[in-house]
């Protein structure tokens, strides 16, 4: 049995995955584009914008702590 291991962005599925929004939207674009699924989970609201409370996003809809 072989392991390859791929780069983080190849599996990342929750905002905690990745370290800014601006990191997160290009995943999440690239996933979107291509139709592959894992995308959605990035973006709760809904407005095109993963991962808004990440550093760099707009801080709304951030889940409470």
């Amino acid at each position: 049995c072989i392991l390859i291991l791929s780069p983080l962005t190849a599996y990342a599925k929750k905002c905690a995955d990745f370290k800014t929004q601006k990191e997160a939207q290009e995943w999440y674009e690239k996933r979107k584009k291509s139709g592959q699924t894992g995308w959605k989970s990035l973006d709760r609201d809904k407005d095109g914008q993963a991962c808004d409370c990440l550093p760099g996003g707009n801080g709304q809809y951030c889940p409470k702590k």
